[in-house]
């Protein structure tokens, strides 16, 4: 057991030790007498006369506890290397009966710890974990990461215990649970000594111990255990533990959260639909920052292929530096990040050209991109959370819609930009494009295939450029009055008036769609031919 342990189970008064790491050392204890040497990893009993009789221990030799029956004012401060000075008020021979009962003591924790290591080694999850974690330490368990939200929990909870069960409920500890729980300062004590801390029903009216789960010195989580049956010195060194073996799952699993780069486990929840209660809405809108009425929108950052997640995470990790107010995960080969755009009151619809702002204006995000050759894939924006499915599958749809296209193109696309190329595509797969297509643009653009002429391509530039003839006719590169013979040659040819806004929406949706058209190898590749 932690000498810290051994010195918190005994009845005594205070200690000092010349260096406090050795608190943390792993120790046996031992029923055997002093006699001037010890073993490593061993911490025997001794008088005061003992050890200035014997001399200390040498290192490598082990840990001597000098008991002296007195005030702790009379306690050197600065003991001998190996020496453990203690004072407390019962008789030294009652002192020596409390240390002698660690001994077995310490055999059942050795006995409990092997437990808690197979129920580690035999979990396939986090839940599994806990409940075999509870079963040992005999009391409820509580495993939450750093986006607060609840990995697991066991254990028959003390009854009354509202806000516990409300958290559990909802599967995330709000933050005004969480302020609760931080406010005596067990929290930060646990963070700055590293070692489980007791709290005397100072929030939910029971005694509880928590633990800052650490792994690779990153704070992964917290596990919380409440007592029902009573908590020892022993039994904090095992929660002490469990948390150790916590860390080391939650890390394999990556579900950490956001906060150590792991990616949102909030939004990993969204995008699975498991955010039903107002509880849990209300905790995302927190964390976002966002209110009632703000705007969000889903962008999926696609890399190289084949890439694994360890890629993804290290990019999730450089676009949340980039983009303010961001959450992510990585989902399917991809990094999602979910953005978020404030309530706006005026009664157009601006949260296009805001997130385009948001998004192309950010140069060390857009910069990324080009640098890495990843393409970001951005969904319509939407205001109800329960959507964040389907906008993802929205940006997977964009994406395939997409495929192919040159890598020389922008690497940001928008939905509203590539609405009929999606359309295309989802017609395309599901059988239907040819439903879809007016014939009367299919006949055009299959009589410039044949004739090796451009009419198609020159109503799509009259459908682009409105009313300017002149820029049409230069997008074309051609002259004004080739331009203006082709208008009329299009109705005449094809029953197109270009003037008409039916006919001129069957121009420009159906040129979209035939861009998604392998059919008869129809393409929009235009030739400046009459």
């Amino acid at each position: 057991m932690r000498l810290r342990t051994v010195l918190n189970e005994l009845p005594l008064t205070g200690y000092q030790v010349q260096d406090p790491s050795l608190l943390g050392w792993d120790v046996v204890v031992s029923p055997a007498d002093y006699e001037g040497r010890g073993m490593e990893g061993v911490v025997v009993l001794a008088t005061p006369e003992q050890v200035e009789r014997l001399g200390s221990p040498r290192e490598g030799e082990g840990l001597v506890l000098e008991y002296l029956r007195g005030a702790a004012s009379e306690l050197p401060l600065r003991p001998p290397t190996g020496v453990v000075a203690a004072s407390g008020d019962v008789a030294p021979s009652e002192f020596r009966d409390a240390f002698l009962r660690l001994v077995s003591r310490s055999g059942v924790l050795a006995v409990s710890r092997e437990r808690l290591f197979k129920a580690f080694l035999s979990s396939y999850d986090i839940q599994q974990f806990a409940d075999h974690a509870s079963g040992v330490l005999r009391n409820p368990v509580l495993i939450s990461n750093t986006d607060h939200k609840v990995l697991a929990s066991a254990g028959d909870l003390p009854q009354g215990v509202r806000e516990l069960r409300d958290v559990i409920a909802s599967g995330y500890v709000t933050d005004e649970v969480a302020s609760l729980m931080e406010a005596d300062g067990l929290i930060r004590q646990a963070r700055a000594t590293r070692v489980p801390v007791v709290s005397e029903k100072g929030t939910t009216g029971v005694r509880n111990v928590s633990s800052i789960i650490y792994y690779h010195h990153l704070e992964l989580g917290r596990l919380d255990v409440f007592e029902v049956r009573p908590l020892t010195g022993l039994d904090l060194e095992l929660v002490d533990y469990a948390g150790a073996l916590a860390g080391i799952m939650i890390d394999r699993l990556g579900v950490a959260g956001e906060r150590v780069g792991m990616g949102s486990t909030v939004l990993a929840d969204l995008l699975d639909g498991k955010l039903s209660s107002v509880d849990a809405m209300r905790a995302l809108v927190t964390l976002l920052g966002g209110a009632d009425g703000a705007r969000y929108d889903l962008v999926s950052v696609v890399g190289e292929e084949g890439a694994d997640r360890d890629y993804y995470l290290k990019a999730g990790q450089v676009m949340q530096a980039c983009l303010e107010d961001v959450i992510w995960t990585v989902r399917d080969g991809s990094v999602v990040l979910l953005l978020t755009l404030e309530k706006d009151e005026r009664p157009g619809f601006d949260a296009y050209d805001q997130f385009e702002n948001l998004v192309l204006k950010n140069r060390g995000f857009c910069d990324f991109l080009e640098r890495n050759g990843m393409d970001a894939y951005v969904c319509e924006p939407f205001e109800d959370f329960s959507l964040a499915g389907a906008s993802l599958r929205q940006c997977t749809g964009l994406r395939q819609a997409l495929e192919g296209r040159s890598a020389q193109g922008p690497r940001v696309h928008f939905f509203w930009h590539e609405r009929f190329a999606v359309m295309g595509w989802s017609a395309k797969r599901d059988g239907k494009l040819a439903a879809l297509l007016d014939k009367r643009v299919v006949a055009m653009a299959a009589y410039d295939r044949r004739r090796h002429t451009s009419y198609l391509q020159t109503a799509v530039m009259s459908v682009r450029y409105p009313g300017e003839p002149v820029v049409a006719a230069e997008a074309l590169s051609v002259h004004r009055n080739t331009y203006f013979y082709r208008v009329n040659k299009i109705r005449e040819l094809f029953y197109l008036d270009l003037k008409d806004g039916d006919d001129r929406l069957a121009v420009a949706f159906m040129a979209r769609l035939l861009e998604m058209s392998e059919a008869d190898g129809l393409t929009l590749e235009g030739r400046n031919s009459a």
